[in-house]
């Protein structure tokens, strides 16, 4: 019995190493995200800077009647204002809130874009360094939470030894 026990004891060491080491990529692989997410998101600003810039000062534009380019215009202004606040709240976030917040301001269709085009990537960056770390910390934590009600249902129920009274 004692050869079994060696084993499985073993097998849970190994495992717990996965699940840690596989945390840690993810989490790895999640700061990359961002980043490229954040780069991307930066580029749609600069077009739609760029775009306002036009609407305002472009010959074409001018040219138009003043309720269709303010109707433009209103729409190019709203885009940046949109673009601007989603960037500074993903970029400006501080390290633990910036998944959050590229949550809560990301695009569907920025995300789907960047989710094709991702490459991945390990980066030595001090944010990487502790997503890795808290990653595999939770990683840890939870592979011990699943693990404790299977050994709970695994091990076998103590006797207890009671004593006679003379």
């Amino acid at each position: 019995m004692r050869g079994v026990d060696w084993i499985l004891q073993k097998l849970d060491s190994f495992i717990g190493a996965l699940v840690i080491a596989a945390a840690g990529i993810s989490a790895s692989q999640a700061q990359a995200f961002m980043v490229q997410y954040v780069q991307r998101l930066g580029g749609h600003l600069d077009e739609a800077k760029a775009t306002l810039n036009t609407i305002q000062h472009g010959l074409r534009y001018q040219l138009m009647s003043d309720t269709v380019r303010k109707e433009l215009e209103a729409d190019a202004q709203a885009r940046v204002k949109h673009l601007q606040d989603a960037y500074h709240a993903i970029a400006d976030a501080s390290i633990l809130v910036k998944p959050l917040a590229l949550l809560r301001h990301a695009d569907s269709t920025m995300l789907a874009g960047t989710w094709h085009d991702f490459v991945p990537a390990l980066s030595a960056s001090t944010d990487n360094v502790v997503y890795i770390a808290v990653a595999m910390i939770l990683g840890f934590l939870l592979y011990e939470l699943v693990k404790l009600p299977l050994l709970a249902l695994m091990s076998e129920p103590r006797r207890r030894k009671f004593r006679r009274r003379a």
